[in-house]
């Protein structure tokens, strides 16, 4: 499942959406069947994980709080 690159609230908001929306389809995330809490963990997890990526080195933190974009 391709998630957008980005590190701006709305885009982890989005990939996290999209994350679940998958998971309701089919009941799995990355191959894994597993339970909704699990998987809202894990499309947070995935959706943080890209961000982070696409910030290359900045705070995402400082980054999401100031509302920052890419």
């Amino acid at each position: 499942m391709p998630l957008k690159k980005g590190y701006s609230k709305g885009t982890v908001s989005s990939n996290i959406e999209h994350c679940m929306h998958k998971w309701k389809q089919t009941g799995t995330v990355s191959g894994k069947k597993v339970g909704q809490e699990k998987a809202r963990q894990m499309c947070a997890a995935m959706s943080y994980t890209t961000a982070r990526t696409s910030a290359k080195g900045k705070s995402l933190t400082h980054l999401l709080q100031k509302g920052g974009s890419k």
